[in-house]
């Protein structure tokens, strides 16, 4: 079986609501069934990126935790 991940962040104002990120997972939804894939579910990857050490210790910045949002799809 073949599986698609795409990493889905909505694009809201302040003005929007729930409802607009629906309809661009639902946008991203259609686009991939036209392709031949099923939505499966959306699930959160939790990842580490590294710090950087700056020069001399100016502008350092200190590792931290991601959170990404993918949608998983499997080929009909």
């Amino acid at each position: 079986m073949k599986y698609l991940v795409l990493p889905f962040n909505a694009s809201l104002k302040r003005k929007d609501s729930a409802g607009e990120a629906a309809k661009q997972l639902q946008k991203l939804i259609d686009e991939q069934t036209e392709q031949g894939y099923e939505f499966v579910r959306l699930e959160e990857i939790t990842t580490h990126v590294d710090g950087t050490m700056g020069c001399l210790g100016i502008g350092a910045k200190p590792s931290s935790l991601v959170i990404v949002d993918v949608a998983i799809f499997k080929k009909l």
